[in-house]
């Protein structure tokens, strides 16, 4: 574990020459076997990964009880006076975020000059109300995107089944069968390797 400008954050694959920072969920943080896959994954494909604390996750690791996330604009301050200190050497940049991690993504692109961005399980709208829409953050931002959602996650009511018409950088891809963690039903939990695989595979196309 790293620290820089009071965050903790975790880093594989310093050697290589391109930069992926990788935002967690809200309930979840950096170390979820979610996290760690697609970490492993980029990291495979030649990309340095780092995986930041937002500071309320911090505040979880030291008191090992849960806390809800802080305020939007709290989040997305703190990682950009962190980012800033962390892009000193110019590394090309990519961001990726689960959830929460990329509503906080996609507030920093545009200013860091991201080449690209990936959204895990985009919280389009809360689960028990679908009706308040997320969907306009996504013009918050002009760098291209990709979102991988999945059929079965309730972040995802309001734009299911519908004629979705996102902002022009943006691209959609579905996870048939997937919740918001990319899981399938008890059911079929046998089928939990192929969706992160395909999904890793989604972001690999987007990447290279």
């Amino acid at each position: 574990m790293k620290q820089l400008n009071g965050i903790h954050y975790q880093v594989d694959g310093e050697q290589h020459t391109q930069r992926i920072v990788f935002f967690h969920g809200s309930g979840g943080g950096p170390d979820t076997p979610f996290m760690r896959f697609f970490t492993a994954q980029w990291h495979a494909l030649g990309f340095e990964v780092v995986r930041p604390d937002f500071p309320y996750w911090q505040k979880v690791r030291e008191t090992g009880k849960p806390r809800p996330p802080d305020r939007m604009e709290r989040l997305v301050a703190h990682m950009e006076d962190w980012l800033s200190a962390l892009q000193n050497d110019g590394k090309p940049l990519w961001l990726a975020g689960k959830s929460l991690g990329s509503r906080v993504m996609l507030r920093l692109a545009d200013t860091f000059a991201a080449h690209g961005q990936i959204a895990l399980g985009f919280p389009f709208n809360p689960p028990a109300k679908p009706e308040q829409s997320r969907l306009m953050e996504l013009t918050d931002t002009q760098i291209p995107g990709l979102i991988i959602e999945g059929t079965r996650d309730p972040f995802a009511k309001q734009i299911r089944g519908t004629q979705l018409m996102l902002p022009r950088h943006w691209q959609l891809e579905w996870l048939e069968g997937a919740d918001h963690g990319f899981e399938p039903t008890a059911a079929k939990r046998h089928l939990r390797d192929s969706l992160w695989h395909q999904a890793s595979r989604l972001t690999e196309e987007f990447l290279t």
